[in-house]
């Protein structure tokens, strides 16, 4: 494919990839200068996360702890851990998997203060890791179920007034998954291993009490999905079905799966034809709960669009490649699709509005892969990474880099002409009755203006939201009603075709003489001047309103004739002057810095 960048775009886009995709897990650790309690400085007395991140195209925002079990002595961290983590990233879910500090040297609470301290941590990164603080859980097996069942019952809301701000987030999970568990510390069901190591040889009885988890749940426990089977004879399933039953009482939702056959510490069973169905019958449940469905990105401000990992590829990018006939510039806009899937078109000569001239280009689309943007042709290849395309040749000796660009309107921030009318300064939605404005003073969508003109010169900023997944009127859209009559469409249509239903367009009317739409969530400006229609003293229309427009600097309509009012238009055609209108269509479009001088 990147012969077409590199080779003069002569033939079509072979393969556009771009994919997040943490293959290799990073270790972090729970406190980095030191674990409370810890009496010593050996790995062992290092708490900490291993961490995997699934596909961007996968992710699901939900992300789940991993407790591998092993009495409160040892960590099965391969079956229990590893391949959960395997598991869970192939479904789009983030994991974490949690080494804790094991018997001799640390009982009770301190594996229960890791484990919290995981659930803190990463809630508090949520927007690092790609996921919904709303939708971690908790997981563990045997010794790790217990720990996992102690989250889900041992849990408070955060010290809000901490200074660390790990401290003030909850450790409350939102859901719990406990196979194969330790539940009670009751000597006559319990693990006696898990029991001697967590509480020691005579515990109290209300330590004991209080660590018999089945005693403390309550409505506030998450719901929970169990597995166990009935052969197991190191952790009975007494204890998951002692937990079962007191969520039931408590009204908590809860899943019991118990197989008829299988030893204890099967992991994945993947080996065991009947047993290895229990990880469907978990999806399931996670399905149900709405925790595998891949949430819709609406993003009305850059800080929640930097959330989704797409957003910091989508762009503009520019630069010279060299060429048989020598360096020709060249321009890209990369689409964010949704959910790892991307557009791209390559304009030959610069950027729409910066060097194109309006001839040739080329389209493609992909998806993401190993956190790099790759374009693949027969001669020559392209990775975006680090925020910039590099081309490369066939060998991949790397022959040009096309930088990313971030344009800005010349028209934007312009100050009020000499006796302009402010209608939105960001003080004060008072000319626009019932507006609604953000807490950084941005005015919102679906707003009419008290006063009314005739013509016009109009200078308005707006700013697209980012809705990768939505397509055509669903992505961004509003529009501009001079005279609440005739519309200038507003549309994320970066990339597009530009057609007159796009950003620019005169609806029904005239398309764009140029797609100028800026990336969702870059601040672009409309400078129109507007001379409204003519009628005669018997109200009949005499002369057509026409406009000039120009988007982000750029003249795109040059005295364009609008014959009759915008079918969605609030005001019908009249002699009477009408209001600015910004139309409300259900995405959460922004503006500012808005005025206009009255013309004859």
């Amino acid at each position: 494919m990147l012969r077409l960048l590199a080779l003069g775009l002569v033939s079509g886009w072979l393969l556009m990839g771009l994919t997040l995709n943490a293959a290799e897990p990073t270790v972090l650790p729970l406190w980095p200068e030191g674990a409370p309690g810890a009496v010593g400085t050996e790995e062992t007395d290092k708490p900490s996360l291993t961490i995997w991140l699934p596909e961007a195209g996968k992710n699901t925002r939900t992300g789940v702890v991993v407790c591998p079990g092993g009495g409160y002595g040892g960590l099965a961290i391969d079956h229990e851990g590893k391949q959960i983590a395997e598991f869970f990233t192939r479904q789009g879910v983030a994991t974490f998997m949690l080494k804790y500090r094991l018997a001799p040297k640390y009982k009770h609470p301190t594996p229960m203060l890791d484990v919290q301290r995981a659930i803190r941590l990463v809630r508090s990164r949520a927007d690092d890791f790609a996921i919904d603080p709303n939708r971690l859980g908790v997981m563990g097996f045997s010794a790790g179920g217990h720990l996992a069942s102690t989250a889900a019952t041992h849990f408070d809301a955060g010290a809000k007034e901490a200074v660390d701000p790990i401290d003030q987030a909850s450790c409350r999970p939102d859901f719990a998954i406990l196979c194969y568990p330790v539940i009670t510390m009751d000597a006559a069901i319990t693990h006696g291993g898990s029991r001697r190591n967590l509480l020691g040889e005579n515990p109290p009885q209300d330590l004991v009490d209080l660590m018999s988890n089945e005693k403390q749940v309550t409505p506030e426990t998450p719901p929970t999905f169990l597995f166990h089977t009935t052969e197991d004879a190191a952790v009975l399933p007494e204890n998951a079905i002692l937990f079962y039953s007191a969520l039931r009482k408590a009204k908590v939702p809860a899943e019991l799966h118990i197989y008829e056959r299988g030893r204890h510490g099967v992991g994945l069973a993947q080996s065991d034809k009947q047993l290895s169905s229990w990880p469907d019958r978990l999806l399931g449940w996670l399905s149900l709960r709405g925790y595998l469905d891949r949430p819709k990105v609406v993003a009305a401000t850059p800080e929640e669009a930097a959330k989704d990992h797409d957003f910091a590829v989508q762009g503009e990018y520019a630069g010279d490649i060299p060429t048989a006939d020598g360096p020709v510039k060249y321009g890209v806009q990369i689409i964010a699709e949704g959910q790892g899937k991307f557009a791209v078109v390559a304009y030959r000569g610069g950027l729409p509005g910066d060097g194109w001239d309006g001839s040739e280009k080329k389209r493609g689309s992909g998806t993401m892969e190993n956190w790099e943007v790759r374009f693949k042709g027969d001669e020559a290849h392209a990775i975006w990474k680090n925020g910039a395309l590099e081309i490369q040749d066939p060998k991949g000796a790397v022959v040009a880099q096309l930088g990313k660009v971030i344009r800005r309107s010349p028209t934007l921030g312009q100050k009020p002409d000499t006796g302009a009318v402010v209608l939105f300064d960001g003080t004060s939605g008072a000319a626009f009755p019932g507006a609604k404005l953000t807490a950084d003073g941005l005015l919102m969508q679906g707003v009419t203006s008290l006063q009314t003109f005739g013509s016009c010169r109009l200078h308005l900023e707006f700013r697209l939201p980012y809705q990768p997944e939505d397509r055509g009127q669903a992505r961004g859209n509003s529009g501009c009603y001079l005279q609440g009559r005739y519309e200038v469409q507003m549309l994320d249509s970066f990339g597009l075709e530009g057609e007159d239903n796009e950003c620019g367009g005169l609806y029904s009317v005239k398309r764009p003489d140029l797609n100028m739409c800026f990336p969702p969530l870059a601040w672009q400006t409309y400078d129109i001047e507007y001379k409204a229609a003519e009628y005669d003293e018997a109200g009949k229309k005499t002369k057509n309103a026409t406009l000039t427009v120009r988007h982000n600097g750029v003249t795109i309509h040059q005295d364009v004739e609008l014959p009759k009012a915008t079918t969605a238009a609030p005001v019908a055609e009249s002699a009477a002057p009408g209001p600015l209108h910004l139309q409300d269509h259900g995405n959460p479009v922004r503006y500012r810095n808005i005025w206009l001088v009255e013309t004859k």
